[in-house]
């Protein structure tokens, strides 16, 4: 990386495409066997818009309740505002529009073929070499963290996640946090559900189920860990953030950081 000025041609990738006309059972197939988070659709080989999680749980939660999920395709779903960087772009500026812009990836267009993405996780990824790495999580998590009880919906677990405008959430009980859930847990089960061959009324099953059916174990970091400790545990989960808690021995939630705060920090580069 430049020793001055950290540009987006040091964390950029190569994406992964869909057609616009693929169906979105295969497209969310894609998505998970190639570890993405985001796809990008082409027409022509030409960037004409994206998807990520957030697109199918939408979805999923809406249209898909009436037996349509099969028969719907990318181009119904997918984000049609690409918002693009050069590869010359100050990363600072990349963090600072995906912030103003309320999304959690860039597409890089450089000269001749030259493309490639930027999401939230390959922010993650580049925190190890970045000085950001030391700092610790109590600097700049969250103590105004929103949870939820095992008991609740799966569809109030969604309208919680769309309403307050977050992708994580610790479940609670009775003060102590005992399971995560995030926006891909979510997604995943919903497409599994409406996909299974054996579940022949998953309206039913999604009105009968609650966070506790599917969260995951408890997952959280310290507030005195660092960054880069904070990093590797959530790419190693897929995470798309960590609770954080007092001590092992007293589990109470008093913060929460997320790869969009690591984000935040890239915009005073």
């Amino acid at each position: 990386m430049s020793k001055n000025v950290i540009l987006a041609k040091d964390f950029m990738r190569p994406f992964t495409t869909v057609s616009k006309d693929e169906q979105l059972p295969q497209a969310f197939w894609t998505l998970e066997s190639a570890g993405e988070t985001h796809l990008v659709v082409v027409h022509n080989d030409e960037p004409i818009g994206i998807i990520s999680y957030k697109d199918f749980l939408r979805v999923l939660t809406n249209r898909a309740r009436r037996g349509m999920i099969s028969r719907l395709y990318v181009s119904s779903i997918m984000t049609t505002n690409l918002y693009t960087v050069t590869p010359t772009t100050p990363i600072s500026e990349v963090a600072r529009k995906m912030l103003d812009k309320g999304i959690s990836s860039m597409i890089v267009i450089g000269e001749g073929e030259e493309k490639g993405i930027i999401t939230k996780r390959d922010v993650l990824k580049h925190v190890s070499s970045l000085p950001i790495r030391s700092i610790e999580i109590e600097e700049i998590m969250h103590r105004d963290v929103i949870t939820a009880p095992k008991g609740l919906s799966i569809t109030g677990a969604e309208e919680l996640l769309r309403e307050k405008k977050i992708s994580t959430l610790p479940i609670v009980e009775e003060g102590v946090l005992v399971g995560y859930l995030d926006v891909h847990i979510l997604a995943r089960f919903l497409i599994d559900l409406y996909l299974s061959s054996e579940q022949k009324h998953p309206d039913n099953i999604i009105r009968e189920t609650t966070v506790g059916d599917i969260m995951k174990g408890a997952f959280y970091v310290f507030k005195k860990d660092k960054l880069q400790t904070f990093a590797e545990k959530v790419l190693k989960k897929k995470f798309k953030g960590a609770p954080v808690i007092l001590s092992e021995s007293n589990r109470k939630v008093i913060g929460i950081i997320t790869e969009t705060d690591i984000v935040r920090i890239l915009t005073e580069l």
